[in-house]
């Protein structure tokens, strides 16, 4: 594949992940209305008043106007370039569908006010730009010409059974910030000083949310011990990286329930699990079996060796 359709994959990437970060800002902050109800223009204008939330504002909608720029060209570069790897075209294509679904569900929230639950689920949407810009790279940089030893079965199903439970875990983290519940649970490994608390209300919501975080840390753990019977490298680093993200973001979590909440805390939570979904969406990529969509031509059919 051409050096510059890789470097600009790779540029990319790093773009999606600021612009996660950018939105996670807005929410920390309290700026999502920093622009009025004004989109694309901010109160009215390219360049609003030096008013620290509306700056928030629309520094992210730069950077996610960047980011929508870049999908479409990467998505164009990427469907006149791999004409033999059907997978690179269409995750550049769908990349660029969820940037554009992005936008427009962040124009609605601006316009027209939606729902907590609704809210939410845009980050788990720029998760799935972020993943695909992810995907992407590790497609165009795989090696054409080296045999991969299979995944076994058991190893497969497991990645995408912790893949797909973080996801849900994910959205409601995002839930319990958009409804400021964060804080509803003091202390830690209790919860206000109970092991169960009442299960109701903003403190129910963010138990559960504890409960399911912690499930995904053990579900994830398991995965980087059994990843150690894999023969291939490449599995087990990005499984013990993914464990070792998902024991960083757990002493985040902890954090909160300390009372550290803030824009720094909040901000590096959510570069956590970013990274964390980053290394479980590789790692589903890379279990796929041999001669799939995503297998380089060269490598289709070889079933035996190692990767280093």
């Amino acid at each position: 594949m051409n050096q510059g359709l890789k470097r600009l994959a790779v540029v990319t990437t790093i773009v999606m992940f600021f612009v996660l970060l950018a939105g996670a800002l807005v929410t920390n902050t309290g700026s999502a209305d920093g622009c009025g109800a004004h989109w694309p223009l901010c109160h009215g204008t390219f360049m609003p008043d030096w008013d620290y939330e509306a700056i928030i504002e629309a520094s992210h909608r730069g950077i996610s106007t960047l980011a929508g720029l870049m999908s479409l060209v990467l998505a164009a570069w990427t469907w006149r370039a791999g004409r033999s790897r059907p997978l690179v075209r269409w995750l550049g294509v769908g990349t660029l569908f969820m940037v554009c679904l992005q936008g427009a569900l962040g124009a609605m929230a601006v316009i027209w006010p939606q729902p907590k639950a609704v809210l939410a689920l845009h980050f788990g949407i720029s998760l799935l730009c972020f993943s695909g810009t992810v995907l992407l790279t590790t497609l165009l940089y795989a090696q054409e010409g080296r045999a991969l030893a299979e995944p076994s079965p058991t190893f497969r199903r497991w990645v995408w059974t912790v893949s797909l439970y973080a996801y849900g875990v994910v959205y409601l983290g995002a839930y319990v910030r958009h409804v400021k519940a964060s804080a509803a649970c003091l202390g830690w490994p209790l919860c206000n000083g109970e092991v169960v608390p009442p299960l109701y209300g903003l403190t129910g919501v963010n138990f559960i949310h504890r409960v399911a975080a912690g499930l995904l840390a053990m579900m994830v753990l398991r995965l980087a011990f059994m990843a150690m019977q894999e023969e291939r490298k490449d599995l087990r680093r990005a499984a013990w990286l993914a464990g070792g993200l998902v024991l960083a973001q757990v002493a985040g979590g902890a954090l909160f329930g300390m009372g550290y909440i803030n824009v720094a805390t909040q901000q590096l939570h959510t570069a956590l699990i970013t990274l964390l979904w980053g290394s479980l969406t590789y790692l589903c990529l890379r279990v796929l079996p041999a001669g799939t969509a995503a297998t380089p031509p060269a490598l289709a059919g070889k079933r035996t060796g190692l990767a280093h």
